[in-house]
């Protein structure tokens, strides 16, 4: 434990960078005339559709262009070290890690309970906003942009890349996809890029089962995802700090599968990105 405590001590200062802070808004596509209709007067379209968010980005060194990847964190985002670790191994591989906030500017002090609102934000909405503001820096190579995503962020990641789905609406879309332990009841695996996807066996808040499910009911529509189940694993398996008991869930931490889902997300990057 101490080891591997130290580890990733070394590995984050060796790596470690200021974050930049950016604020961007979240996407936003036409509205139909009928919504045009309903806006209130004096209220312009944007104002109506587009909320302005922020994001941390981490860069490699160097001037780029730089692959980079969007992270959707779980409902209640992640703490300040753990997203300077994860930097630094982004940055490792020569790719930047954009961390999007969708909570905190929006006054939610808590995302993962319906009352505040945290499970109405358009978290989809969100990582396209992050996508297309990345694609304007000359630092970051907008034809190579990822999205990984945590639990909540994971199950938008999946409805980010559906087969024939939002990339429809802009004219940038993402190279791949990860999602580390989605609740996949309800949604599709019809998906338009390479994807991972993650699963605990132990996971009682996510079970495998509906990953599983909706592996047997696609319809073959683009690429294949690829599902992968770490049996004695639980849910947030791959945070270091991860929370023992999350509103009656437990989640613990799996070094062996969070290693092993590395290499995964490492060469679906390399393979992605071609570097």
């Amino acid at each position: 434990m101490v080891a591997r405590f130290l580890l990733a001590l070394l590995l984050a200062l060796a790596f470690r960078a200021a974050a930049e802070t950016i604020r961007f808004p979240s996407a936003t596509w036409p509205p139909t005339i009928l919504q045009q209709e309903r806006m209130p007067p004096m209220q312009t379209i944007a104002e109506t559709a587009s909320v302005p968010i922020t994001g941390e980005l981490y860069r490699p060194a160097g001037n780029g262009p730089f692959p980079a990847v969007v992270l959707l964190p779980p409902c209640g985002n992640l703490a300040r070290e753990v997203q300077e670790a994860e930097a630094a191994r982004y940055r490792a591989l020569g790719y930047a890690l954009f961390v999007v906030d969708s909570y905190g500017p929006r006054g939610i002090a808590d995302g993962c309970t319906g009352t505040q609102a945290g499970g109405s934000v358009d978290l989809v909405m969100d990582a396209y906003g992050a996508l297309l503001h990345l694609a304007t820096l000359s630092s970051i190579d907008a034809e190579r942009i990822a999205i990984v995503g945590y639990s909540r962020g994971a199950t938008a990641v999946l409805a980010s890349v559906l087969y024939d789905g939002p990339e429809r609406l802009f004219d940038r879309g993402f190279r791949a996809a990860v999602a580390y332990s989605p609740a996949c009841e309800g949604a599709v695996a019809d998906l338009g890029v390479p994807t991972l996807i993650f699963s605990a066996g132990l996971d009682e808040m996510n079970p495998p089962r509906w990953c599983r499910t909706i592996m047997q009911r696609r319809r073959k529509l683009g690429p294949e995802p690829r599902l992968v189940v770490y049996g004695g694993a639980n849910h947030g398996f791959q945070i270091d700090d991860v929370p023992r008991n999350f509103y009656g869930y437990r989640l613990t931490y799996d070094e062996a599968a969070a290693r092993a889902a590395w290499a995964e997300v490492t060469a679906l990057l390399r393979s992605a990105f071609g570097r």
